[in-house]
C-alpha cells in the first residue's frame, strides 16, 4: 500500500512525525491511506519510482464510488506515460 512517508527502518514500530506534525500510534500515520476505502471509492496503490536511497515509492491514486474500471485503466495510462514498466523487476536486496 502507498503511505504518507517513505519506507524506514523495519526497528522502527511506527512512524512518530509527518511533516512536523506528531503521530501517536499506529494507526494514526496509516489512516490517510485507508479512510479512503470507507467512502466506497476504490484505491489503487501504484509504484512510481523510488527515493535517492533506491527504496520503492507509491501513489495512492482515488476513483469514483463504484469506478473500479476507470481507475484501473486510468493507473495502466499512467503506467505507459511514466513508463513504469521499464524500472521493473527490481532486486528485492
Amino acid at each position: 500500500p502507498a503511505v504518507s512517508v517513505p519506507p524506514f527502518p523495519k526497528e522502527q514500530r511506527y512512524v512518530e512525525t509527518i511533516a512536523g506534525q506528531p503521530t501517536k500510534t499506529y494507526i494514526d500515520w496509516i489512516a490517510i491511506t485507508f479512510a479512503i476505502t470507507m467512502t466506497s471509492c476504490p484505491a489503487l496503490s501504484l509504484p512510481v519510482g523510488f527515493t535517492g536511497s533506491g527504496l520503492p515509492v507509491g501513489l495512492q491514486v482515488v476513483g469514483r464510488p463504484r469506478g473500479e474500471a476507470d481507475l484501473l485503466r486510468a493507473c495502466h495510462r499512467m503506467e505507459e506515460v511514466l513508463e513504469l514498466a521499464s524500472r521493473v523487476p527490481i532486486d528485492p536486496q
